[in-house]
């Protein structure tokens, strides 16, 4: 018997076909592989959207409007002034009621000295950020609050503090109570208080009711 021989046309066929299977098989596996894709990426954008809709986070820090007045340093209705602010410039006598006698010798008050005969509450009188919190053999405990770059107040002979240094304050928040001190008064329990406008120390009287740009 004969073995029959194949044609010359063929093979080549042959491999036509196997290539054509073969680019059919791709062309598939590419096509499920690009709906994979698709997929994947329309969730991953999804996930994206929600994320970036998300509401972004409220910076808590807030700078004080300029429209915000200088409040008193207490709330109490019982607290009065013990001693004004000596002004180097004002009359003999207001200036000998702003003198503080202490250890036998009298010096010029440089602020305002509250009293009252029960302990009441010292308040911020701004908004600001507590620089320093310190001890005074005569003037008790002292803090220091940075309002401004350009108002800085100091409390003396507090009491018991409420804050702590780097603390942020609101204006009326409590942030101690009044105390004793050595200086000479009619009443057991004062506040000293005392305003610096650009680092020079001013009549407080002159600050309150005022608002940040309004100081001098």
């Amino acid at each position: 018997m004969k073995k029959r021989k194949l044609k010359k046309f063929v093979l080549p066929t042959l491999y036509l076909m196997i290539l054509g299977i073969m680019a059919a098989s791709i062309t598939f596996l590419s096509k499920n592989l690009l709906d994979t894709t698709v997929e994947e990426d329309e969730y991953y954008n999804y996930s994206m959207s929600v994320f970036n809709d998300e509401e972004e986070p409220v910076n808590e820090t807030q700078e004080t409007p300029e429209d915000v007045k200088v409040s008193q340093p207490y709330t109490s209705e019982k607290v009065s002034i013990a001693k004004e602010y000596y002004d180097v410039n004002g009359s003999t006598e207001t200036q000998e009621k702003a003198l503080i006698y202490y250890g036998g010798t009298y010096m010029p008050n440089t602020g305002i000295l509250y009293e009252s005969d029960e302990a009441f509450d010292v308040v911020a009188v701004m908004d600001g950020t507590v620089k320093d919190i310190k001890e005074d053999e005569i003037l008790g405990t002292v803090m220091t609050i940075e309002n401004s770059s350009k108002l800085t107040t100091v409390y003396y002979t507090l009491g018991e503090t409420k804050v702590a240094v780097g603390d942020t304050v609101t204006q009326n928040d409590v942030i101690a109570t009044s105390g004793n001190s050595e200086l000479e008064t009619s009443k057991p329990n004062t506040l000293l208080f005392e305003t610096y406008v650009d680092g020079v120390l001013t009549n407080p009287a002159t600050v309150f009711e005022k608002s940040i740009s309004e100081l001098k």
